[in-house]
This record gives C-alpha cells, sequence and structure tokens, in this order.
C-alpha cells in the first residue's frame, strides 16, 4: 500500500498485518518541469511531467517494493489532489494496471480501512483530468502574466489565478475603507435601577467602575459592566421614541434637547478636532451630563416601567465543521493561522502516538467542503449524548445538515473518528496545539447533535412623560431556561447575557445614568482570517483545501500584511492589483473565477471536456495579454498629485512608485531630487533625528525606511553609508549574539533560548521536545546575524569548470553543491545529486549532464524561486522573463509523459511538495 505521508503510513500499518508493507511517496513524486512552462497551447494543452528531483530515490525504492508485490494499493487522500497523486504513482511504478487498485477511506481506524479493501477501484480519471485543467491554468496564468508584471512593475512580481483574485478582495475592501465617509448620528443611553433611594449613590460608583483600568489600560469589558449592574438590580436602556416617533438624531442639538427635557443637568460641552479622521468624524463633541448633585431629584423626570412582555426562543447548535468553518473557528477562538490549522489538523488525521494503542487518527479528513455525517458517526455521538448528559439532551431526530452549492456530499464533516475519545482522554498525547484543535472539533461534533437551548427573553418598556413630549425606552433581558448544546458548547462562551431584574407594571425606576452618546457610521471592517476565508467560499474562489496556502501565499509575496490580525493592502498589491483588473478582467473577475470552479466540478462529473474548458479560458485571456504587452504603462512613470510642497524648491510633490511602494518625489526632478517617505494612509512622514549614534563617523542619523522596515542611516549618506537597527519610531536596538537573550518558560517555568525558523527568530523552552513553550524576542535588541558554516569539502572537482572543487555550503533552504568557483563559475546543484555525481565522477561518466537532468531546486535562478515559493510559477530575472512567452509556443511533449492523447490519460495535479506551481490551487 502506498499513502502520502510517513504519519499515515506508521498508522495503518497497524490494521493491515505482516502481508502488507505501507511505503510513503511524500507527496506528488511527477510535476510540470521546473524551466519551462510544460504545457503545449498549440497542441491541446498536452502537458509534460516528469519525477521531481527530491523523489527520484522515493520513486526508485517504490519500484523496487511494487515490482514483487502481487498488488498494489494507491491509498493517497480521496480527493482530486489525491486522486491525481494517485495516478502519477501508477504511471510512474510500471506496474501492470490489473495489479493497481485504488483505495479511499475518509478516515484512518481499523473499520474505515477494511471498508475500503472491500471495495478497490479502479482511478478515476475524471477527477484526474479536473486537477490537471486547474495545474494548466494556473501555470499558464503564472508564467505568462509574471513576465509581463517584471516588465512592467518590478522584477520578482508574479500572478496566480486566485491568489490574485484573493488580493483583489483585500485590496476592494481597502478602497471601500478609503472612500468610506463617516456619518453622525446620536443615541441616548441609559442605566435604570429598581432600587429608588440607592440610585444617587449607585450612580456616583457606576462612573467609578467606568474609570477603572486592568494592566494593559483598558477600562472594563462589556461583560465585567453586565456583571456589576445585574449584581446591583440595575439594567441597560435605549431611548427608542421620543414625541411618539422613532428616534433619529444626527446632531448634538436634538439630543440635547431631549436631555434637558428629561431633567438631565448638562454641565459642558467638550469639543475637539480629530485630524486624522475624515468628514463629519473630525468634529468630537462630548456631553457631560449630572443626574444628581446638591439640588438632589427635584428636576428628573419621572420614569416607569409601562409595559411587559415575555416570550421563549430557542438557540439551535451549530453545524458540525467543514474546511472553511473549522478554519475560522480556529483562527477566532484559538487565534491559529489557517494554515497552522490544517498542519496541526494534518497531524490529528495521520495519526498521534497513545499509550497502549499505539498510533491512532483522531479526526476525519480534513479538507472537505461537506457537512454530512455518516449515519455511524450520528448514532455513535446519540448514544454518548444520553450516557454522558441525559436523553433530554439528546434531540428526537437526528441532525442532519448541508452544505449546498457545490459540496461534495459524498465526503463528511471534520469529526473525531471515536466520539467516545474526549479531549482530556488524550491530553497526554497530545501537545497543546493539537490538543487545543481536536477539543474544538470533539466539542463543535457532539454539540451538532445536541438539543437546542431554550431562554425566557423579556422585554420592558420604560417611559417618562415631560413637558416637551413623551420618552420611552427599551430594555431586552434574556435568561437560559435550558442550556441543551450548550452544555458541551458552553453557554460562558457567549459572554455575559442581559438579564433584568423582577419587573412590573407601573413600577417606578430611577437612571443611574442617562448619557447623550455621538457616534459614527462605520467603514466596512478589514479581512481577518476567518473572515477571508468566508469570503473565499462564499465567492466560490478556491476550493477549502486551497484556502490556507492562499492567504500563506499573499503574505510571503508582500502583496498584503497582517497588522494586530486584520490583512493591510500594501503598496506592491495595490499596483499589482490595478494593472491586472485593467488588462485582465476575466482572469481578476469574481464572477468568472467562480464559474472556472464550476467548469472544473463539470469535468469531474464528466459533464464536460477538460481541454474545453482550457480553450474557453486562453481565449480571451491570450487576446488580452497581447494588448497589455503593449499597452500597459510601466509603474513607475505614474504619478498622483498631492497636497505637499517641496521643502528644498517650493514645487508640488507628486505620488511616485518604487520597488519599496509609494513615496513623495519633487516634480522640478532631476534639478531637485527631494524625496520623502510616507505612511500607509498617504501622509508625509517628517524624519526623526537622531543626534551622535551613526556608528562610522558619529554624526546624526535620520529614520528611513526600506521594503524590509525602518533602519537608521546617516544624515551624511552617501559620503558616509553607516547604518543601525531601529525599531518603527526610530529608537535605536541593541544588537546582541543569541546566548545574550534568555527568558523563562511560561509553561514549565524553565529557562528559554534562542531558536531560529527560517528567517524567523523566537524564544523558545529549552526542554523541547519535553516542553514546547514559545516566546517572543524582547523589545529594544536585535540579534546579530548567525555567523555562516564554512564550505564543507566534498573532494571532487567541479565537473563544469574542471578547475574548481565543489563544496557544500549552507543556503536559506538547506545545504547545496557548488561549484568554490563561484561567481566565475556558477555551478551548484541539490546535494541529494551528491551520491550519484559522485559515482558518475568515479566511473568516469558525464557527471555535469547528471547535474543538468536533474536541475530543479539549487541548479538554477529560476528553480530555487519556484521550490520557495510554489504559489508563483515565476522565474527570477528579467531574463527568463522574455524567454517565458517564447516557451509557450513551443511543443513540450516528451520525457514523462503518457504516450496515448486520450483526455482520460493527460492528467498533471500540482505537488504537495516542493511543486513549481501556484499554491493558491494546492492543499496546504
Amino acid at each position: 500500500m502506498i499513502v502520502e505521508s510517513p504519519a499515515k503510513a506508521k498508522t495503518i500499518n497497524r490494521y493491515l498485518g505482516d502481508d502488507f508493507v505501507v511505503s510513503a511517496s511524500m507527496g506528488h513524486v511527477r510535476d510540470l518541469p521546473t524551466k519551462t512552462m510544460g504545457v503545449d497551447i498549440e497542441h491541446d494543452f498536452a502537458p509534460t511531467y516528469e519525477i521531481t528531483a527530491d523523489r527520484r530515490k522515493t520513486v526508485a525504492m517504490l519500484k523496487k517494493q511494487a515490482i514483487g508485490a502481487s498488488a498494489v494499493y494507491l491509498a493517497t487522500d480521496l480527493d482530486r489532489e489525491g486522486e491525481a497523486i494517485a495516478w502519477h504513482l501508477a504511471e510512474s511504478l510500471g506496474v501492470p494496471a490489473d495489479r493497481i487498485r485504488r483505495v479511499v477511506f475518509n478516515e484512518i481506524t481499523k473499520s474505515a480501512i477494511q471498508e475500503a479493501f472491500r471495495h478497490p477501484r479502479s482511478i478515476e480519471l475524471n477527477r484526474v483530468n479536473a486537477q490537471q485543467a486547474r495545474r494548466i491554468l494556473d501555470r499558464i496564468v503564472g508564467y505568462q502574466i509574471s513576465p509581463l508584471l517584471w516588465r512592467k512593475v518590478a522584477t520578482g512580481l508574479s500572478a496566480g489565478r486566485v491568489q490574485s483574485v484573493a488580493v483583489r478582495l483585500i485590496v476592494d475592501r481597502e478602497l471601500e475603507i478609503e472612500q468610506f465617509n463617516p456619518e453622525e448620528y446620536w443615541k441616548i443611553e441609559t442605566v435604570f435601577s429598581t432600587r429608588l433611594a440607592d440610585a444617587p449613590a449607585l450612580a456616583e460608583s457606576w462612573h467609578a467602575f467606568l474609570k477603572q483600568l486592568d494592566e494593559k489600560g483598558a477600562p472594563p469589558t462589556r461583560d465585567a459592566q453586565q456583571q456589576w449592574l445585574s449584581q446591583r438590580e440595575a439594567f441597560w436602556a435605549e431611548l427608542t421614541h421620543w414625541r411618539g416617533a422613532a428616534v433619529d438624531l444626527h446632531d448634538v442639538a436634538q439630543s440635547r434637547q431631549i436631555v434637558e427635557a428629561l431633567g438631565v443637568a448638562i454641565e459642558r460641552e467638550d469639543r475637539a478636532t480629530d485630524e486624522r479622521a475624515k468628514g463629519a468624524a473630525r468634529n468630537k463633541v462630548a456631553l457631560r451630563t449630572r443626574l444628581y448633585g446638591a439640588g438632589g431629584t427635584a428636576h428628573l423626570a419621572a420614569f416607569a416601567v409601562e409595559s411587559l412582555s415575555s416570550r421563549q426562543s430557542t438557540t439551535r447548535p451549530p453545524k458540525p465543521f467543514n474546511t472553511a468553518s473549522l478554519q475560522q473557528a480556529a483562527s477566532t477562538r484559538l487565534r491559529f493561522a489557517a494554515s497552522r490549522t490544517m498542519r496541526i489538523a494534518q497531524d490529528l488525521y495521520e495519526g498521534v502516538d497513545i499509550p497502549g494503542e499505539g498510533s491512532v487518527g483522531l479526526i476525519t479528513y480534513m479538507r472537505t467542503d461537506s457537512l454530512n455525517l455518516s449515519n455511524e458517526a450520528i448514532t455513535a455521538a446519540r448514544g454518548f449524548i444520553g450516557q454522558q448528559y441525559g436523553q433530554r439532551y439528546v434531540p428526537e431526530k437526528p441532525n442532519r445538515y448541508t452544505a449546498g452549492g457545490r459540496a461534495q456530499e459524498a465526503h463528511e464533516a471534520v469529526r473525531p473518528t471515536d466520539v467516545s475519545r474526549r479531549p482530556q482522554d488524550v491530553r497526554s498525547s497530545l501537545n497543546n496545539d493539537q490538543y487545543r484543535l481536536y477539543e474544538l472539533i470533539w466539542t463543535r461534533f457532539v454539540a451538532c447533535q445536541m438539543t437546542p437551548a431554550i431562554w425566557n427573553v423579556t422585554d420592558a418598556t420604560i417611559a417618562a412623560e415631560t413637558p416637551s413630549g413623551k420618552a420611552q425606552f427599551r430594555a431586552q433581558g434574556r435568561q437560559l431556561v435550558f442550556d441543551g448544546f450548550l452544555k458541551v458548547a458552553g453557554a460562558a462562551d457567549r459572554g455575559e447575557e442581559p438579564i433584568l431584574p423582577a419587573l412590573s407594571e407601573r413600577q417606578p425606576l430611577s437612571p443611574v445614568a442617562l448619557d447623550a452618546v455621538q457616534k459614527f457610521t462605520q467603514p466596512p471592517p478589514r479581512y481577518t482570517e476567518a473572515s477571508l476565508v468566508k469570503a473565499l467560499e462564499a465567492e466560490g474562489i478556491g476550493r477549502p483545501s486551497t484556502y490556507a496556502s492562499i492567504i500563506s501565499t499573499i503574505q510571503d509575496r508582500g502583496y498584503v500584511e497582517q497588522l494586530d490580525r486584520r490583512f493591510y493592502a500594501t503598496d506592491i498589491g495595490k499596483k499589482v492589483t490595478e494593472k491586472l483588473v485593467k488588462h485582465f478582467p476575466h482572469v481578476m473577475d469574481l464572477r468568472f473565477t467562480a464559474h472556472m470552479e464550476d467548469q472544473l466540478d463539470r469535468v469531474e462529473e464528466a459533464q464536460v471536456d477538460w481541454i474545453s474548458v482550457l480553450r474557453e479560458f486562453y481565449g480571451p485571456f491570450k487576446q488580452n495579454l497581447d494588448r497589455a504587452s503593449e499597452e500597459m504603462q510601466h509603474a513607475k512613470a505614474e504619478t498622483e498629485p498631492s497636497q505637499y510642497i517641496c521643502e528644498a524648491c517650493g514645487k508640488p510633490m507628486v505620488y511616485r512608485w518604487g520597488k519599496s511602494g509609494r513615496y513623495l518625489a519633487c516634480t522640478g526632478y532631476p534639478e531637485c531630487k527631494k524625496t520623502a517617505p510616507i505612511d500607509r494612509e498617504g501622509r508625509k512622514l517628517e524624519q526623526k533625528v537622531v543626534a551622535g549614534a551613526c556608528p562610522v563617523c558619529g554624526g546624526d542619523m535620520l529614520l528611513r525606511r526600506s521594503r524590509f522596515g525602518p533602519f537608521l542611516g546617516c544624515q551624511k549618506y552617501p559620503e558616509c553609508k553607516g547604518t543601525l537597527p531601529c525599531d518603527s519610531q526610530g529608537n535605536p536596538l541593541k544588537v546582541v549574539k543569541d546566548e545574550e537573550v534568555t527568558g523563562q518558560c511560561p509553561k514549565c517555568g524553565g529557562p528559554m533560548v534562542v531558536k531560529r525558523k527560517g528567517r524567523r527568530a523566537f524564544l523558545g523552552c529549552a526542554r523541547y521536545p519535553d516542553c514546547d513553550g514559545i516566546g517572543n524576542i524582547p523589545e529594544g535588541v536585535q540579534l546579530a546575524r548567525p555567523p555562516k558554516e564554512p564550505p564543507q569539502e566534498t573532494g571532487l572537482t567541479c565537473p563544469k569548470c574542471r578547475k574548481k572543487p565543489l563544496v557544500i555550503r549552507q543556503g536559506q533552504r538547506g545545504p547545496f553543491v557548488a561549484c568554490s568557483g563561484f561567481p566565475r563559475c556558477r555551478n551548484s546543484f541539490n546535494v541529494d545529486l551528491l551520491d550519484e555525481v559522485r559515482k558518475a565522477i568515479e566511473e568516469k561518466r558525464d557527471a555535469q549532464a547528471l547535474i543538468e537532468d536533474g536541475k530543479g531546486g539549487r541548479g538554477s535562478r529560476r528553480a530555487a524561486v519556484a521550490t520557495a515559493d510554489p504559489a508563483e510559477e515565476s522565474a527570477a530575472t528579467d531574463k527568463a522573463a522574455a524567454k517565458a512567452p517564447k516557451a509557450a509556443g513551443k511543443s513540450t511533449r516528451g520525457a514523462g509523459k503518457s504516450p496515448k492523447r486520450s483526455a482520460a490519460k493527460r492528467a498533471a495535479p500540482p505537488a504537495d511538495e516542493p511543486p513549481a506551481g501556484p499554491v493558491d490551487e494546492m492543499p496546504a
């Protein structure tokens, strides 16, 4: 049996016995080539496949195992991606078709695997072709638009059929926020109490309570306020009607009139101007009121309960998780990034070691858009609920859920494989992240099969007669009668519910607070990871398995950034989106992207041929591409007017675009070369001066900004090029070595040391893996770059220049072999090829031909970029950009492709690791 990952193989091995050998393919074994587009557009988009360099040894091993096997079971994942991996394995192993079986299972349990073996099938080529069509679409967009962006915007940029549309969502939201003009409105909010005599004292205590700040400087939360009021038989109410009409207040004068009519004293009216706000929001007004004082309550209106009504409401249990809702909930409740959620879910699905049981898969397949649950799972959940919580928590009929749309209802929702395996039962076998995610999935699954929660809702109308007219306030309270699914989901997660004290009609009340509050309409909120996933799902952009990779890719490429868990479009993201929307309206259209997803689903269902889908796309795309090549203006040639005047010559300044984003430049160029940095909103940043800090000349330093962030640069630049690291405010950072930074583990209290993952540094517990506590690098310091490891000798002479020795060097993505004669000789290759190269040299064969044939990692600039960022389908040089369009027209038929030309035999889905195609179309 061949599966995708070693962890899955380990779990499955427990159930199959000694008659089976379970091996892992480590994801995809074949892919489109890394140096060329690999798609013959002129011959029905025929793809060329090749075994990826880092899977050659794996394929060789699998071939040896498969040759002597009586049968080969392909048990890759049950989605399109898994089907395509199975097809590639079948094509690569050289095993007769009658010995190949395809088995799928939704969960890695003994019963599921036995059921799969009772119903083996052949590979579903329609699903493979659907994935192939997606793969080729992405390759075409990446390889043909990206070079255009290099020429017209900046080198190294890229486009993706789905990632670019996702960026557009964020850019469009950014534009909505920029263009939004807030409108003023007012609310009159009150707090009433049934304790008439205590009202003056309560009013004083209430205002004192609101002024309290926690350790972070924040005032009491809404829940804390509700708790304070409930303990004192007080409650909130809001003015809804004045003089018989619904309240609609738009200025301070109207609000003041009502407040004074109710007998409330206005001590003063505070006004302020917010220069950073827009429109009406620039003018802030606050009314300072007083209810009680030396004059007592003589002027206050008489407030009393006018009417009461009670009703019962129910809250239905939530739906089980699919991929999108799991990512949203994990982001909101656990603060997990989508990629982190999917990585942890993959571990839970493939299996974790449980004492006494071995490796056990805890959840079902996590890449699904279905809300369907199997009858066996529902029956088990209902039995567990009745046993643990009582029969009143079990609904009369099972709760069934459907996703609708393009959801594949043959799949299941994400659920625990065994509902009786509670989170606390496996706590010791899971790390903290695994436990929290498993608890979230288990809780949602159990809750979705429970009864609704029942509430008693009370509505109260409080009225006051004044000489100017009648005022009516509305208050609402809600009390839980039966917790239902909240028994598991937790009522505390919903916050403090508003509760009304015992009231009766015509009962007098005293106000504790009565405030007229100025408010402004708000722009649409910025996307968070949760809301972006929800938008992608609602718009039909991508598939559940691609959301995490889409979000990672658009951040990695610098098109968007996350600040305070919200997405902001960068200048480069805005500029690229502007160009693509103008010149490629079909590619960037949300409805067209959703339409293409529907077409791919139809390919899977054998309703349409995959080649016709590609033709439908490529015709308009090619026309737009040709037109854009001629008409697209270079970004650096574009300017926007600004409100600023050049300090040096007095001429207007304009916004220009550079590789680091927008900046201000004088229109007097080249006579005046004055420029200035700007903030995110386009406001000019005044350069902060740090006196006498230059490490070279001792002169003053200026706060400057580059695409890598802020830094201090010598004021005498370019004569002096001294620089220092600093924070965003221009405060110099102390450069320290790794061993100088320590901390205390938040979990075990032990020491923490500096650890690195890629370019990111953090503090990790020194007891890892026994303790996985982590922390941030302390503020005010910057870690010195770790010294580079010296190159390691190989004892071989470079087969290209035949002069210099080959050495092993350490790069950002791991070790690689390179000629020590760099830069005269740029020969380099993946370290995995070293043994084969050594053997070829010893046998006096053409080792350089072997290197050229195996390049796909370090061997070329294009391959290095593709491996590092599989989302982009792009090379990294303008030279390659010029060649890419030519390569599109050449025939790429050749090695690795199925000899038959039938549509059923053409399949090239993207690789899991490390592919060269757009990651926005690939599973996490």
